[in-house]
């Protein structure tokens, strides 16, 4: 079945995991792939996966016998004889018929970024990554950036959305909730949480409410920022 072009069946466990909003978001990104090591590949592939409009993949590098351990995409008849890019394209490509997958050759320029949504580079100098970081975040709007190395067992990760990006998930972590004992009626008010249990908050969390009877003006009302003043109890405006 498909939902405003979205295939619902083929994409069902990540619209529960996403939100229907998120994947009507993710189908319309067009995404560049730059540097196709070990890394570069594991996100490719992953890319196809989610289902984005397209994935470009852009990696001159001639395929070297050392790439063999690092892109699993890459064979014996590969080294010295293609790309990294053209090595991986056919099997990227394979992995979503809904995912326009294709490769592009040579520097990349400044119009060649510019029409994508999302630009993924890997195996690339420091200077590289500061001038192209500049670039996305001055468009508007703005090219969401990413920069990401893996060194065997370390690795890191830069990612910049610009401006008006926002992210509401800090952690990933499941939020917590608290039963509420009893609110008081000063400024800033003090909230106590039931004593069976630490309410796990801390300074700066942002809270809604729920089902509080008595102070019921705050039930479903804009999330409010805390401050933690103990293990059972902390503060709003």
């Amino acid at each position: 079945a498909a939902t405003g072009g979205i295939d619902t069946d083929l994409y069902s466990r990540q619209i529960g995991t996403f939100g229907m909003e998120t994947m009507g978001k993710l189908v319309r990104m067009k995404v560049l792939v730059s540097g196709l090591r070990g890394l570069g590949a594991e996100t490719a592939k992953n890319l196809a996966l989610a289902g984005p409009a397209a994935v470009t993949l852009h990696d001159d590098a001639v395929v070297e016998a050392r790439d063999l351990g690092a892109n699993f995409y890459l064979g014996e008849g590969d080294v010295g004889q293609r790309t990294r890019a053209e090595a991986c394209v056919e099997h990227v490509r394979k992995l979503n018929p809904y995912v326009a997958v294709s490769t592009i050759r040579g520097p990349l320029t400044e119009d060649v970024v510019a029409s994508f949504t999302v630009v993924v580079f890997s195996d690339m100098a420091q200077a590289e990554l500061v001038r192209w970081n500049a670039f996305c975040r001055a468009r508007s709007p703005a090219i969401g950036f990413i920069a990401a190395d893996c060194f065997g067992l370390a690795a890191r990760v830069f990612v910049d959305f610009g401006e008006a990006f926002r992210c509401f998930d800090r952690d990933g972590e499941e939020p917590k909730s608290a039963i509420v004992a009893g609110v008081t009626q000063e400024s800033p008010g003090t909230v106590h949480t039931h004593n069976e249990r630490r309410h796990g908050f801390q300074d700066g969390d942002w809270v809604t409410f729920r089902e509080v009877q008595g102070m019921t003006e705050l039930n479903n009302s804009e999330p409010r920022q805390i401050k933690v003043t103990g293990p059972y109890s902390f503060t709003i405006e």
